[in-house]
């Protein structure tokens, strides 16, 4: 509907500009130009903005369906990290004037030992983990 009111307006604009006979006075020249100008704009928007979306493009379906491929993955061990608690314990500390000070005549320490209690924690273990064999898929 739109391109067919854009063809009828250029067409009207377009017979405005139909030759006619010279007078004196003035003639329609510029006015004829503009004239031209504005319809030729109007018919190239209608002509060019004739299709908004392209045609749809179908493929044909596949021929035959191809399930991907499996592979066997052997098992094998792995290396993680894992949290273990470490339960609280009894520790006996040497202690001295200076850490590391030792007597020549002497076997240990400057002045003796004592026990320390060294609460439970966890501490970060390495760990080899068994990964039993499976079926991948691959593709």
């Amino acid at each position: 509907m739109k391109k067919a009111a854009a063809i009828l307006v250029a067409a009207a604009v377009l017979a405005t500009m139909a030759p006619a006979k010279a007078n004196a006075g003035g003639g329609h020249g510029a006015g004829a130009f503009i004239a031209g100008i504005i319809g030729g704009t109007i018919l190239g928007t209608a002509l060019s903005n004739a299709y908004a979306y392209p045609a749809p493009v179908y493929a044909p379906p596949p021929r035959a369906y191809y399930p991907p491929e499996h592979i066997w993955v052997p098992g094998r061990y792995e290396a993680r990290l894992e949290r273990q608690w470490v339960p609280g314990h009894w520790e006996i500390e040497d202690y001295g004037r200076h850490p590391g000070d030792y007597d020549d005549d002497d076997d240990g320490p400057g002045y003796g030992a004592r026990r320390v209690w060294i609460p439970g924690h966890f501490e970060r273990v390495e760990v080899r983990v068994w990964i039993p064999g499976h079926w991948e898929e691959r593709g």
